[in-house]
């Protein structure tokens, strides 16, 4: 019997492992063993959250999307990694979201319970000095639609080169069709992640 690939997926801001992303990767993706936790707003702390579960795991791809992608470039890991719409310098690209500075909740059900939480302007400043940790087998998937982050895709090519992969099944957030086998671009991806 061969071993299924272990995969952790990183949700993005304000969502859980509970979003219907992730709830989507594990009942269409069978032959893949779905990992996922629940982060924070707090980089530090999240970033060292998904380094030690990869070594602890033995997780073989990490992945996640906006918030999460941009985690999943962070971490320092030898590891394919997937990161889906990345929030490049989430310092300023979050700056202006309408929640910072308020108690929001979160759209989904949390670990821990706890449904509701703020970003203070200032824990914006924890961002400052993480850079991406890029290696060969590091893949940016990228709306040319993305109505959050606007066009990002020339700065994710310059990040990754050919390992760039746009996307027009995608907005910002992720759609069932990106996530479909075998027609979805995150499928595609993963596909040849595994068949490497």
């Amino acid at each position: 019997m061969i071993e299924k690939k272990k995969l952790l997926y990183i949700h993005g801001f304000r969502s859980s492992a509970r979003s219907s992303t992730i709830l989507t990767l594990r009942e269409v993706y069978r032959d893949v063993e779905v990992h996922a936790f629940d982060v924070t707003h707090h980089p530090v702390e999240s970033i060292k959250k998904i380094e030690d579960y990869v070594a602890t795991h033995g997780i073989d791809i990490l992945a996640g999307s906006s918030l999460g992608g941009y985690y999943t470039l962070c971490a320092r890991v030898e590891i394919p990694k997937i990161a889906v719409n990345p929030a490049l310098n989430p310092e300023n690209s979050m700056q202006y979201m309408p929640e910072i500075g308020h108690t929001v909740e979160y759209y989904n059900p949390r670990e821990d319970g706890v449904q509701t939480f703020t970003c203070r302007p200032d824990d914006l400043d924890e961002f400052r000095g993480i850079e991406p940790f890029i290696t060969p087998v590091t893949h940016i998937i990228g709306s040319d639609h993305d109505e959050l982050l606007g066009d990002m895709r020339e700065r994710y090519r310059a990040l990754v080169g050919d390992r760039f992969h746009p996307s027009s099944q995608l907005g910002h957030r992720i759609e069932p069709e990106f996530l479909a086998i075998p027609s979805g671009d995150f499928y595609q991806v993963l596909k040849s992640i595994i068949d490497d």
